[in-house]
């Protein structure tokens, strides 16, 4: 797997979704290889936790669910979702 750099919070304020999601998924690989096989060290439990916040930020059931909804009933999406960055949303 190639190496990557982890995700940080401050960083991540600075993409929007489009950017993060490749990243995103790099770094899921990771974390799940080291879980799978046990090697979670002391002191990665706070990385694995920015991780998951900025997952779950950038990852939003929710609103892909909504978007769903209103592009089933014709409605206009904010497609700023997608191209605005997490920090300047506020999502993060």
């Amino acid at each position: 797997m190639p190496r990557f750099e982890r995700l940080t919070i401050e960083e991540a304020r600075t993409l929007n979704r489009e950017q993060l999601l490749d990243r995103i998924e790099i770094e899921q690989k990771y974390w799940y290889r080291l879980i799978e096989r046990g090697q979670i060290r002391s002191g990665d439990d706070e990385a694995y936790k920015v991780f998951t916040q900025i997952m779950h930020a950038a990852i939003d059931p929710g609103r892909v669910a909504s978007d769903t909804l209103a592009l089933d009933e014709g409605e206009p999406v904010n497609k700023d979702y997608w191209t605005k960055p997490l920090g300047e949303l506020g999502d993060l």
